[in-house]
């Protein structure tokens, strides 16, 4: 789906869908789920994204052929219960949550990815920017709010009560592409306070106390998670996910951290990447 072009301001997407507008109540819709400029209410997302479909707005209608149930109706129940990961590693903590989300939730996301993929960047360790490096030489996209729908919404709420933490607190989300032979060589994901270009954002808002993946693919051959502690090699089928945290009990950086993603050798490799913060962004 292409960028919605309104802006989020709520009396003015009020206004249009007063006036019948399918993609303000779409819009709503949003914002109801992720607590943007409202309170976060599920009952009153899903009743804008019906409406959105209603009057006429081909991806809500898409959307609810994907979420809903045998009844035609989405159950909030069924995704916002947060399944239960099995440990794969103590020292770090690993862990492993199988069936995380529906193959055809997977297709989903990787169609809304697969042409916006650019090359990846890395934080410049000076200014804190993203910058082109040989260290990673696969490809990238990040969903931002004017790309976010009630499907994404739904997967970054079952993202944070799966790990626990609080939704304002998520980054916006990645999708990955890895062709054959891409990589994202050894690295952290926790920001380095004695770095000057992640004091800032430190500062705003918090550590990356966590990551999540979601494999959105499993018809590629390499491509492990790997990590340097313990030499663990992971990959999990279509729709398992894959969670770690960057931080110790005590809230110190965990270098044993130290990860990679290895590059397939036949196939292309899909996953999902989320960062989560301890806290909402400020300002």
């Amino acid at each position: 789906m292409s960028p919605d072009p309104l802006a989020f301001d709520l009396a003015t997407l009020t206004r249009r869908l007063d006036a019948g507008d399918g993609a303000a109540a779409h819009r709503l819709a949003v914002m109801a789920a992720m607590g943007l400029g409202r309170p976060q209410d599920w009952t009153a997302a899903l009743d804008l994204l019906d409406r959105a479909s209603a009057l006429g707005f081909a991806p809500a209608t898409a959307q609810i052929a994907l979420l809903a149930g045998p009844s035609g109706r989405i159950d909030p129940d069924l995704w916002l219960t947060a399944p239960r990961p099995r440990p794969i590693s103590d020292s770090p903590a690993i862990l492993a949550v199988d069936g995380f989300l529906p193959e055809s939730v997977c297709d989903w996301l990787r169609n809304q990815a697969a042409d916006r993929v650019e090359p990846a960047l890395v934080y410049d360790p000076v200014t804190g920017e993203g910058r082109r490096d040989t260290v990673r030489t696969n490809a990238a996209t990040q969903i931002g709010p004017e790309q976010t729908d009630l499907v994404l919404a739904l997967v970054r709420e079952r993202i944070a009560r799966t790990a626990g933490l609080p939704v304002p607190g998520l980054e916006w989300t990645q999708v990955l592409h890895y062709a054959v032979g891409q990589t994202f060589d050894w690295h952290v994901d926790w920001l380095d306070p004695s770095v000057p270009g992640h004091r800032d954002d430190l500062t705003a808002r918090g550590q990356r106390i966590a990551t999540l993946l979601v494999f959105l693919n499993d018809d590629f051959e390499g491509g492990e998670t790997a990590f340097e502690a313990g030499g663990l090699r992971h990959r999990g089928r279509k729709g398992d996910a894959l969670l770690w945290a960057n931080t110790r009990p005590d809230g110190a950086i965990d270098r044993r951290t130290r990860h990679a993603g290895l590059p397939p050798t036949r196939g292309e490799k899909w996953v999902l990447s989320q960062w989560l913060r301890g806290w909402a962004p400020r300002g």
